[in-house]
């Protein structure tokens, strides 16, 4: 678990509870209820997207995805915030020589009721389209800012780049992304990176909360992080698989839990990897 503290506050944050219901609840006297949306689009097209969109008078504050059914030829391929919707879009691609079938693919949008903090904003890093084999692209947020959630996005790769890792880093300042073309790929393609920040002011402290899952050949695998901190809010969540498997190893689930206070990874060997590799699963909690 890795915790920083600064001054910090989500409009209305402390003390709300993250629900798995799609409507915000006030209950009486107590707490507003955080809603976290899930929309599913089923089809059995080379690639399909959905979207998620945080209801009325709640702000976007992270966002997941995942590809249910597929067998593991289906790659997870973009997780983009759009503040100006308070929307998440999720999009899925089938791996190369990959026969899926019909699946669903699942758009995650974390939310927080009131208005955005201040400074709230999307920050992006994209590497540009070239054919290098593994890209690493770094949102940070600006100074006075932190990390609320972060997305990633894999341009004209069509299935055939792989992410290694969707991160927070340790600080709460940045988001992370690294990706690696599948054997055999040499074609020009994008890694973008996205950041959702904004200035906290008032004594909220940030926890990343990190689990690592056995590393071994098994595929697929699955991994749950640890909790959050008691009266801690779950704004953002991410994965990382070892990175010798890059390129080798693809996510199909990035996404918050239904108790909504950790995150649940899942990822699945291109073929035949022979070689151990783990993963690991990420959830970002505001609390006071």
């Amino acid at each position: 678990m890795r915790t920083r503290s600064r001054l910090a506050r989500l409009s209305g944050a402390a003390g709300l509870l993250l629900a798995s219901t799609a409507v915000a609840v006030a209950t009486g006297a107590g707490p507003a209820q955080a809603t976290v949306v899930n929309v599913s689009v089923a089809g059995a097209f080379p690639n399909q997207s959905a979207v998620a969109t945080c209801p009325a008078g709640e702000f976007l504050a992270g966002g997941g995805g995942s590809v249910d059914g597929g067998g593991g030829d289906v790659t997870l391929t973009d997780i983009i915030p759009n503040l100006a919707t308070q929307s998440v879009t999720v999009w899925a691609h089938t791996n190369p020589g990959g026969v899926a079938g019909a699946y669903n693919v699942v758009a995650q949008a974390i939310c927080v009721p009131g208005p955005p903090p201040a400074n709230y904003q999307r920050v992006t890093s994209a590497s540009g389209s070239n054919a290098d084999p593994i890209k690493n692209q770094v949102a940070a947020c600006p100074a006075g800012t932190d990390l609320l959630g972060l997305g990633a996005e894999l341009r004209t790769a069509n299935g055939e780049a792989f992410y290694q890792r969707i991160e927070p880093n340790a600080a709460l300042t940045a988001g992370v992304v690294t990706a690696g073309a599948a054997g055999g790929f040499a074609g020009p393609w994008e890694l973008v990176g996205y950041a959702i920040c904004a200035t906290l002011p008032a004594n909220l402290t940030g926890t990343l909360v990190s689990l690592t899952g056995a590393a071994n050949s098994a595929s697929p695998k699955g991994q749950v992080s640890a909790g959050c901190p008691a009266g801690a809010l779950a704004t953002g969540v991410g994965a990382t698989v070892a990175d010798t498997a890059t390129g080798n190893v693809l996510l199909t689930r990035v996404t918050a839990t239904g108790a909504q206070n950790n995150a649940q990874a899942i990822a699945f060997e291109d073929g035949v990897y022979l070689p151990p590799w783990d993963l690991e699963s990420h959830v970002i909690c505001w609390g006071p």
